[in-house]
């Protein structure tokens, strides 16, 4: 009994928690993607439970995680109310501004028409092109279990960064490549999503918008989570800085996406992190790292604690670790 607490104890800590709950998650929604099953955030807050239960917060994950994900999937509902609008899909400016970009050469045409017919790569981009979700999903739960302020800003910038492009999508909505191509504006550009994909009933009922791609949020998401990563673990943000750029590639490749899409969900993520840092987090006190408290006994001018209270003191360092956020590379170091 005695070596279970602390194999439990062990695995509680910061560095293996987080390691066992990311080849966890990476592994469940690796076999339901090749299940043929999208991973979308509803099953991810059902995956997440075992975690919850791992780290012994299961009352925290719930008042943290369940209104995040339920905002979040309200977020993707009202997503449906734009094609409702009236308002017809945008084609022209995005072809125009791509082919501007690129010297006359429409970057989707030009990666299929010469890419196109290797298979494995669309089995490949379509692969990270299904863990829209499940990136996000994963960095937010790596900050929860290492830094609760640093989870807590990024889930208000993903929120609002996703409320506000929606906003766009309402007013502005633009039609991907893959539909341009079925209306013959991008002949031979096609959607070479090659695996299948069922959602869950509640995601499909859901309907959200096909005429959203600017900005492309497949973009902006892993961005926002590289830079969230980026104070708390380097070597982390450094692998989310990568899958973005592996994202940015597969989206247009897939037709999913144009060019100008990616650089408009660049914008949007560096924006939303720049809001949430430099004028939010000084405004509101939930979103700041609070000062170590000075333990008891340990007056302004006094060298250490006084004799009655070193039994009762919190170990050195413990509350220090607890409020402040880890330093150049978190728990790689």
């Amino acid at each position: 009994m005695s070596r279970m607490h602390s194999s439990l104890r062990y695995f509680r800590r910061p560095g293996p928690l987080v390691a066992v709950s990311v080849v966890y998650l990476l592994l469940v929604s690796g076999v339901m993607i090749w299940r043929g099953i999208s991973v979308s955030p509803d099953y991810l807050l059902l995956l997440l439970v075992p975690v919850a239960l791992l780290s012994g917060r299961f009352l925290r994950f719930l008042r943290d995680w369940v209104p995040f994900i339920a905002l979040f999937l309200g977020y993707e509902a009202i997503r449906g109310i734009a094609p409702k609008s009236g308002i017809q899909p945008h084609y022209g400016f995005v072809i125009t501004d791509d082919k501007a970009l690129f010297g006359g050469t429409d970057p989707s045409q030009w990666l299929q028409a010469h890419l196109g017919s290797l298979h494995w790569l669309a089995v490949a981009c379509t692969v990270v092109y299904f863990c829209h979700f499940i990136i996000p999903i994963a960095v937010g739960m790596v900050l929860w279990l290492v830094d609760r302020v640093q989870f807590l800003r990024f889930t208000v910038g993903l929120l609002a960064m996703s409320f506000a492009a929606f906003v766009v999508f309402l007013l502005l909505p633009v039609a991907p490549p893959w539909l341009a191509g079925q209306d013959h504006l991008l002949p031979g550009v096609h959607s070479l999503i090659s695996l299948p994909s069922a959602v869950s009933p509640y995601y499909n009922w859901l309907n959200p918008d096909a005429a959203a791609a600017f900005p492309s949020l497949h973009a902006a998401y892993p961005l926002l989570a590289a830079l969230a990563l980026w104070p708390v673990t380097r070597r982390g943000a450094v692998l989310a800085f990568t899958w973005c750029a592996a994202v940015w590639f597969s989206v247009v490749y897939l037709g999913q996406h144009y060019v100008t899409d990616v650089i408009g969900g660049i914008v949007f993520a560096v924006v939303t992190w720049l809001i949430i840092t430099k004028i939010l987090v000084p405004m509101i006190p939930s979103l700041q790292h609070k000062p170590a408290a000075v333990p008891a006994g340990l007056e302004p001018g006094s060298s250490e604690p006084s004799s009655t209270d070193l039994d009762t003191a919190e170990p050195a360092g413990s509350q220090e670790r607890a409020a402040t956020p880890m330093g150049p590379g978190g728990s790689d170091r």
